[in-house]
């Protein structure tokens, strides 16, 4: 029997190598030769290349960089600029002007110098004489002169209609019936200031809803939303803000920021004023009239703010500004009545007195809080009642700083801050523009069984949050 499996697995006899066959291992490969004018010329272009990419990457940066910035990195905020009004320091009146001059003079010139203030003071008052003459010789005036008296004084309170606005509160509220009704208040407001941001507008807390949705319409009949930048709820006074962006053209175009005028003279009695706003209940209304008596202080906590009364009659429900010859602002119309004084008449918020207040609500700045009530100790009261000048405390607030550190009814504050103090308009001056937490050192003056006693007293401000 034959074996299949050895026959097949016999190896087949291999063939050695030759020398033939392995000749190709043995040749050499050459290295291709470098073409140096070649490479020099790929390299040039690879580096200008390079610089032209730099060049257009980095001016694309430059181009891009402000769009890029402003894309991903949020705005900043623009600050709204301080707002001041001159203050009675920086009112300057007519008696005023001389003072300066007469102070440089030398010796010799000072005869000549009394000799022009007298023929200046001569021809002034020629010049007031001549008024009234002028004004008794047209008391019996025709029509015709009655009529352009009247379109004058037309014209005086037109001016100021572009500062002019009226406020409005809008509330939803339910009826007994579970029905949604829409009830709100009107007031007129003042532009006051332009922060660069915002309008902001003078008005009445003291008629308006605080919790409620304040719309303004301007003089072209435009209304925009409001929002409040704070209150004084002693004064009945707040102010309002409007984005300036949220105007339109027309409205931008139109309207202006009111000027407020000065109050400081020593005799206001007998000044010519144009009521405007809602002097008789009614937006828009204007009445004239004249000053009518010297300023009235009113007994608030910690201000000094005076009242004067006119000759216009006006009701329980007027409010408004008054205006001068100038178009300026000398008065809020204040809405409470004054003892002493006719209810009928209208009466107002004395300009100078009020400007320091209306800086921080527009400035929304913290109002200084002692809780005391004051009067001035005049020479004469001083003189008659054996008294120290200075400011009297009439009352002190309950649970206010003035109470904590020990101020009394009857203290005389002598001095403030190092100042000597003679009048209660004094010892606010120095006090009102105090940071709350800040420390106010008194000198004050107490009845002892005997005399006045000097004290020294310590107070920590507090602040009326806006």
């Amino acid at each position: 029997m034959i074996n299949m499996n050895e026959e097949n697995t016999q190896e087949t006899p291999v063939s050695p190598l030759t020398e033939n066959d392995t000749a190709f291992i043995r040749e050499q490969i050459k290295a291709r030769p470098i073409n140096k004018k070649k490479l020099f010329r790929r390299t040039l272009v690879t580096a200008l290349l390079a610089v032209v990419f730099g060049t257009v990457a980095s001016l694309s940066f430059l181009i891009l960089e402000p769009f890029i910035s402003e894309r991903l990195t949020p705005p900043k905020e623009e600050e709204p600029l301080p707002i001041t009004f001159p203050t009675s320091d920086d009112e300057i009146q007519p008696e005023d002007l001389y003072a300066d001059d007469a102070e440089i003079m030398s010796a010799q010139e000072q005869s000549v110098a009394e000799s022009i203030q007298a023929s200046i003071e001569a021809s002034e008052q020629d010049r007031i004489n001549s008024a009234v003459d002028f004004a008794l010789s047209r008391v019996s005036m025709d029509e015709k002169a009655a009529e352009e008296l009247y379109r004058s004084l037309k014209q005086l309170s037109s001016a100021i209609n572009p500062s002019l606005v009226l406020v409005r509160t809008v509330k939803e509220e339910t009826d007994f019936v579970g029905g949604t009704i829409e009830r709100g208040n009107d007031a007129p407001g003042l532009i006051v200031a332009d922060n660069g941001i915002d309008y902001l507008i003078l008005t009445y807390a003291s008629v308006l809803q605080s919790d409620a949705e304040f719309l303004v319409r301007f003089a072209n009949s435009e209304v925009l939303n409001a929002s409040v930048k704070m209150t004084d709820e002693d004064s009945g006074l707040m102010v309002l803000s409007v984005p300036k962006r949220l105007l339109s053209s027309q409205t931008a175009g139109l309207i202006k920021v009111a000027t407020l005028g000065s109050t400081l003279s020593s005799s206001l009695t007998g000044t010519p004023v144009v009521a405007v706003g809602s002097p008789v209940g009614v937006y828009p209304s204007v009445s004239y009239g004249i000053i009518s008596s010297e300023k009235l202080p009113i007994d608030l906590a910690d201000k000094a703010l005076k009242v004067y009364a006119t000759d216009i009659y006006g009701g329980g429900e007027a409010a408004g500004f008054l205006i001068d010859y100038e178009s300026k602002v000398v008065g809020i119309i204040y809405p409470e009545p004054v003892e002493g004084v006719d209810s009928n008449r209208i009466l107002a918020y004395s300009i100078t007195e009020t400007k320091n207040l209306i800086e921080h609500l527009a400035n929304a700045t913290p109002l200084p809080r002692l809780g005391i009530h004051g009067t001035s100790v005049t020479e004469d009261l001083s003189r008659e009642l054996d008294l120290p000048s200075g400011a009297f405390i009439l009352q002190v607030d309950v649970d206010s700083p003035a109470i904590t550190a020990g101020l009394q009814s009857g203290d005389i504050i002598t001095m403030a801050k190092g100042r000597d103090i003679v009048s209660w308009e004094g010892f606010v001056s120095v006090f009102e523009d105090s940071l709350p937490g800040e420390t106010l050192r008194l000198v004050i003056q107490r009845r002892g069984t005997e005399a006045y006693e000097e004290m020294n007293l310590s107070i920590t401000i507090e602040g009326e949050e806006p």
